[in-house]
């Protein structure tokens, strides 16, 4: 055993969170090493220092502090999950309100039949298809990195406004009780 283990098993010693076989290993590393005697010795000392000294309350002011820093903490938290479950629900409902329109032009233009009756194959060919118009979406978004860029930005900004949208929902539901 090291001293650096030892060290953090004596302060779980004293919080009586050690089993016995682990208490039997401390004890032996400190029947032979003195820095982790002195370092026991005073661990015991302050432990029986704070055990005596009288329990304070703290201000009032201070727990209010607290109190409204935990607050603070918990509403950023339901927040960041409202917004997400917004934005996931957002990103949900399109899907659900194209899909109709996808499923019908692939009707239209013979495309699902076409899958079905080719199998593998057409898979296959699908499949490469899809690999080219990918290397073709990179080479453009090369070319046009600042307009995707600022595509980008104008969809975060439309993100955070949904955001601020649903944390005043929030407020207005919560201040309404």
């Amino acid at each position: 055993m090291q001293c650096e283990q030892a060290s953090k098993m004596m302060s779980e010693w004293l919080d009586g969170r050690l089993d016995d076989a682990e208490v039997a290993v401390l004890e032996d590393h400190l029947s032979r090493c003195s820095e982790c005697q002195a370092e026991w010795s005073r661990l015991q000392a302050l432990d029986t220092l704070l055990s005596a000294a009288a329990m304070v309350r703290p201000p009032v002011r201070m727990r209010v502090q607290v109190m409204a820093r935990l607050s603070r903490r918990d509403q950023a938290r339901r927040a960041i999950i409202g917004g997400t479950a917004l934005g996931l629900g957002t990103v949900a409902l399109a899907f659900l309100a194209l899909a109709p329109v996808i499923v019908g032009l692939l009707d239209a233009t013979g495309v699902a039949p076409a899958l079905i009756s080719g199998g593998p194959a057409t898979v296959a060919q699908l499949l490469t298809v899809t690999g080219a118009m990918w290397r073709t979406l990179l080479v453009l978004a090369e070319s046009f990195a600042l307009p995707l860029a600022c595509l980008i930005m104008g969809s975060l900004g439309v993100a955070l406004a949904l955001n601020s949208l649903w944390v005043g929902a929030i407020r207005r539901v919560r201040a309404a009780r």
